[in-house]
């Protein structure tokens, strides 16, 4: 099952020139829906496909369970595999994963439908299977339409940009990342949305995936280790041992908690960022922070983590060790 929202906030002109387009037989094979990760691009992709669906079929069919259990035969969806042996996901889409695709697209449609393929993210394909789905771009089925969603369109082959029409995804307003966001956890505290919605630069999916780390437990415990300015401490100690159990992904989010911390200290520092420290407890408390600690020591936290963290997760180093070196400038 694809945990999706089957309803769609925001984007709404760009899903109504799209299917005006499927109308009138003008809607390009090839797309690409790019922007920031957790904006809402796979969601939009779904929602496109449910909509086109809705206008087609003649008789009311359970086919938005197919779509969403992702079980409808006229669509597949691409990600990252997991991989059972490494007990974590696959880096790359495979080209295997592309070469699987000729059977689904060779084979005949169910009910006259157009078929649909949902690449979550291009960013993932490999030189290998970046060229596999050139050759599948290049000579387009009838009535087969690619959706490529990637987060960074730099990322792509210059060859695969030039075969597909892209459509910049925006992100939400706040008024939209507030309503998304009360969707999933009707208790989230508004005082929380603003901060999520300052950390995540508007990013929906970022901010739930960060709220449930225990973002302000989290945030309060960092606050503390740099006041502390201690190398080794309690509070570095309880840090460690509560992130150190992180998947990749949650400790990629913890450092984006992390580098917003360090950065926004350097910003209110140099006079380039005011925060409305009157609604967040956590604004003010970053506000605070910010004249206690000069920009030498955030400037070395952050140089360690571009110097390191790719390799934290190309080598799966061990994050309790990555972590306390984060920290460990501290002490200087």
């Amino acid at each position: 099952m694809i945990n999706l929202s089957k309803n769609l906030i925001g984007n709404n002109k760009l899903i109504e020139n799209l299917l005006n387009c499927f109308q009138n037989k003008t809607l390009s094979n090839s797309l690409i829906f790019s922007g920031p990760k957790g904006i809402g691009k796979t969601t939009t992709a779904f929602y496109l496909i449910k909509e086109i669906y809705n206008n087609l079929y003649s008789q009311r069919l359970n086919y938005i369970n197919l779509i969403y259990n992702n079980t409808h035969p006229n669509i597949r969806f691409l990600t990252n595999k997991y991989d059972e042996k490494n007990n974590k996901l696959s880096k790359n889409i495979s080209i295997n994963q592309i070469r699987d695709l000729e059977n689904f697209l060779n084979q005949s449609t169910f009910d006259n439908l157009p078929k649909f393929v949902i690449i979550d993210s291009a960013d993932d394909l490999n030189k290998n299977s970046s060229n596999a789905l050139l050759k599948s771009l290049e000579e387009p089925k009838k009535n087969t339409f690619f959706i490529l969603i990637t987060h960074q369109i730099s990322n792509l082959l210059p060859t695969i940009i030039s075969r597909c029409h892209n459509y910049v995804i925006n992100k939400p307003t706040y008024k939209n990342f507030l309503q998304i966001l009360q969707n999933n956890n009707s208790s989230i505290n508004l005082s929380d949305v603003e901060f999520l919605y300052v950390i995540c630069n508007g990013s929906p999916g970022l901010a739930i995936d960060i709220y449930t780390i225990n973002i302000l437990e989290i945030f309060d415990n960092i606050i503390q280790i740099l006041l502390d300015k201690k190398g080794i401490s309690s509070n570095i100690f309880n840090l460690v041992n509560e992130v150190g159990k992180y998947s990749d992904g949650e400790f990629k989010n913890f450092l984006i908690l992390l580098k917003f911390i360090l950065l926004s200290i350097i910003k209110i520092n140099l006079g380039y960022l005011y925060m409305d420290t009157s609604t967040s407890k956590s604004f003010k408390s970053l506000n605070n922070l910010s004249h206690l600690i000069p920009n030498s020591i955030s400037l070395d936290i952050l140089e360690f983590l571009n110097e390191n963290e790719k390799d934290l997760f190309i080598y799966n180093l061990d994050k309790k060790i990555f972590c306390f070196n984060i920290f460990s400038s501290l002490s200087r």
